[in-house]
């Protein structure tokens, strides 16, 4: 099967044949865009130090197990409990409430594991898939472990450019999309970008795939029986998959380059062994999960996918965000704990004062992820809602990485997990993190190979987060370092400013992360317009980053004019000097020039 210069192939030899071009090339060799040379190594070549693994095993925050053997053992003992709330926005109101049980999702999770075998995947092999929250996306997931592949989730808002970022850095065989989603056709932007991913062996689509060319996953994954054939049978769940590398998650934005976090189960699981204080998340048998945020995002995975699957729970999730509907599903499903940034809660809060819902079930909020929760939400929050509120930290390098106490007023402090190790001193230190729910290595986009993470510095990583210690023994996270910026997303901010240069009427741009007292941290774009009686107005600049694609979710929320850029010595941007200036300005005030 080879690709045509449009990266479209006839759909019945995409189907039929299984990787031939995978002996076609010398040993050793590869076929890149354009230029020859070495395989780069395979993240499947990834794995912790023996010593390393003996002792997390020992202190019972690793285990020989995954959570396939979590879902088969409750399929087995409870076939029929939900194992997947998903609330599908598009379908008719009748239909919109799909439930899928834990024998549904087993035998699903051995479909698609057969379909991906047909394709030619075998263990070691990425599979991307940019799909929304729906319970195919969890069943993908638990198929890319069962046959040993590694999934390559991606956010639902990145577009064109992104995509071919990860697929190529990644090397996808297979990739996963909606025909089109939210507006966005997927399935065409996949395909154009074919011809440039000599990696990518097969293009899947939900939705219309002939349109391209592509694989129907309707048709291939979800109608044709693969458990019964030969390669659902090469399929067959591996054991010893527990340290190995299971999970890709592809972080935008970090220090200006893509780079990607690679996980094993065990590393995921350290999330949840962890827990054991009897007012937190726990590990309390057949609880409701919800979170708000995407499910190709690694805290949803994490707390909809695999903490359900570890209690024999419910992960329950929204295709399209609503907070009035969000609120209807968390009684009619039972939610006992949700997961949310402070944007969705401020919108909980706010849908839940216009018309109250009997919360009969629910018994904890969690808030936060990159940045702290704002005390006036987290006030609101307890009143609305009547249960404990606490603030989490966490990063795509370790999962879910600290909580807060429930103590109202008790500062923004945030304690380290069981078992997970911090290094934060003084203000404005680099946190770095060792234990057992860091991530096996990084990848930097562009170089030949993972950095494992025990490798050098006995298992430190620095997740780039500035930190300190407070007076309580606890944890402050003050801001990311360098550009990073985005409370719900990571915003890839060299690509931004670079579009924002692109306006005839802007000379200088930075982008630089504000705080909003109900959303968390937010882009704000500061502007240097090219003619002072001229500048452009913030329509004008999401308007114009929009059309040349960069998402919603990355738009500048936030514009400041000045007549000039803050720099150092060497020319460069003072990005502390600018977030300090941001957080001094006022609505109405006077607007000195940053320092």
């Amino acid at each position: 099967m080879g690709l045509t210069r449009t990266g479209r192939t006839d759909r019945t030899d995409r189907t039929d044949r299984t990787g031939p071009e995978r002996t076609a090339a010398p040993a050793g060799a590869v076929r890149t865009a354009g230029r020859s040379g070495r395989a780069p190594a395979r993240p499947l070549d990834l794995a912790p130090p023996a010593e390393v693994a003996e002792r997390f095993r020992a202190a019972g925050r690793w285990r020989g197990e995954t959570f396939l053997d979590d879902l088969y053992r409750t399929a087995a003992r409870t076939p029929q409990r939900p194992a997947i709330v998903s609330d599908r926005a598009h379908r008719p109101a009748g239909r919109r409430l799909v439930t899928v049980s834990y024998a549904q999702l087993a035998a699903y999770a051995d479909r698609f594991a057969g379909a991906l075998s047909s394709l030619g995947v075998v263990a070691g092999d990425p599979v991307a898939y940019q799909l929304p929250n729906w319970w195919e996306t969890a069943a993908l997931t638990l198929a890319c472990l069962r046959v040993g592949a590694v999934a390559v989730p991606v956010l639902p808002t990145v577009r064109a450019h992104g995509l071919h970022r990860i697929l190529d850095a990644t090397r996808a065989r297979v990739c996963v999309v909606p025909d089109v989603w939210e507006g966005f056709a997927h399935a065409e932007a996949l395909a154009d970008l074919a011809g440039r991913l000599p990696w990518l062996r097969h293009r899947v689509v939900v939705g219309d795939a002939a349109a391209t060319g592509a694989v129907d996953f309707t048709a291939h994954f979800l109608r044709t029986a693969h458990e019964r054939t030969a390669a659902g049978r090469r399929s067959r769940p591996r054991g010893g998959r527990a340290d190995r590398p299971a999970l890709l998650i592809s972080v935008m934005g970090l220090r200006d380059a893509y780079t990607s976090v690679l996980h094993s189960p065990n590393t995921l699981y350290a999330n949840i062994s962890a827990q054991s204080a009897p007012d937190g998340p726990g590990r309390r048998p057949g609880e409701v999960f919800l979170s708000t945020l995407p499910l190709t995002s690694l805290a949803s995975l994490i707390y909809t996918v695999c903490w359900p699957l570890a209690v024999g729970g419910t992960g329950v999730c929204q295709d399209v965000w609503d907070p009035g509907r969000c609120l209807d599903l968390m009684a009619t499903a039972g939610v006992d704990q949700l997961y949310a940034e402070p944007a969705y809660l401020s919108e909980l809060v706010t849908a839940q004062r216009r018309r109250p819902r009997a919360e009969q079930r629910l018994r904890l909020v969690l808030s936060g992820g990159r940045t702290s929760t704002p005390a006036p939400l987290a006030e609101e929050l307890r009143e609305v809602f009547g249960v404990p509120v606490l603030s989490v930290w966490g990063a795509p390098e370790l999962g879910m990485g600290a909580l807060s106490g429930d103590a109202p007023g008790g500062g923004d402090g945030v304690r380290p997990l069981g078992g997970l190790e911090v290094s934060a001193g003084h203000a404005g230190s680099a946190l770095e993190v060792r234990g057992p729910s860091v991530c096996l290595a990084t990848w930097r986009h562009g170089t030949p190979a993972p950095v494992a993470t025990w490798e050098h510095g006995d298992g430190w990583l620095d997740t780039g987060d500035l930190a300190a210690a407070d007076a309580h023994g606890g944890l402050r996270v003050l801001s990311r370092a360098g550009t990073r910026t985005g409370a719900i997303f990571m915003v890839p901010v060299a690509e931004v400013e670079e579009r924002l240069l692109a306006h005839p009427r802007v000379r200088e741009a930075a982008v630089v992360a504000y705080t909003d007292p109900e959303h968390g941290e937010l882009p704000c774009a500061v502007v240097v317009p090219a003619a002072e009686d001229g500048p452009p107005g913030p329509a004008e600049l999401r308007e114009h980053l929009a059309s040349l694609g960069v998402a919603e979710a990355f738009l500048p929320t936030r514009l400041e004019i000045v007549g000039a850029l803050p720099r150092d010595d060497r020319g460069q941007v003072r990005r502390e000097a600018l977030r300090s200036w941001l957080a001094r300005l006022r609505p109405g005030g006077p607007r000195p020039a940053p320092a």
